[in-house]
C-alpha cells in the first residue's frame, strides 16, 4: 500500500461530518402555513433563484416544506439564507434571529447547519 501523508489537518471521524473545502450542509423547514409555504413548483423557483449565488447543491422536498441545500460557507450564514427566504416569501416586516425568520403572520422559516448528514 502506497504512503499518504496527510494534508488535512482535521482527523477523520467516524460518524463525524468532514469538510474538506469552503462549503456547508444546511437544512431549511418552512412552518408550511400561512407565508412560510411554497405551494407550487413556481414558487419554490422563487426561493431557490433568490439562493442561486451561494447555493450548489439543493433539493426542495416534494411537499415544499423543507429545503436541503450545500451552500458557498464564504460569508454566509443561518441569518442570511433565512432572511433571504423570509423576503421572499413576506412582503411585511419580518425579524431574524439565530436562524429562525419570524413573518409577518408569526409562521416560521428555520435555517440550521446539518451536523449529521446521515440523519437526515
Amino acid at each position: 500500500m502506497a504512503t499518504v501523508t496527510r494534508v488535512n489537518p482535521t482527523p477523520v471521524a467516524r460518524g463525524t461530518v468532514q469538510a474538506t473545502r469552503e462549503l456547508n450542509m444546511m437544512k431549511v423547514v418552512l412552518s408550511n402555513a400561512g407565508l412560510a409555504v411554497m405551494a407550487s413548483d413556481a414558487a419554490a423557483a422563487k426561493v431557490t433563484d433568490a439562493m442561486g449565488s451561494y447555493t450548489g447543491l439543493f433539493q426542495v422536498k416534494a411537499d415544499g416544506s423543507e429545503i436541503y441545500m450545500v451552500v458557498d460557507n464564504h460569508h454566509i450564514d443561518i441569518d442570511r439564507v433565512a432572511g433571504d427566504i423570509a423576503q421572499i416569501l413576506d412582503t411585511g416586516a419580518y425579524t431574524v434571529a439565530s436562524g429562525v425568520a419570524t413573518l409577518s403572520d408569526a409562521q416560521t422559516v428555520t435555517v440550521t447547519v446539518v451536523t449529521d448528514i446521515e440523519a437526515i
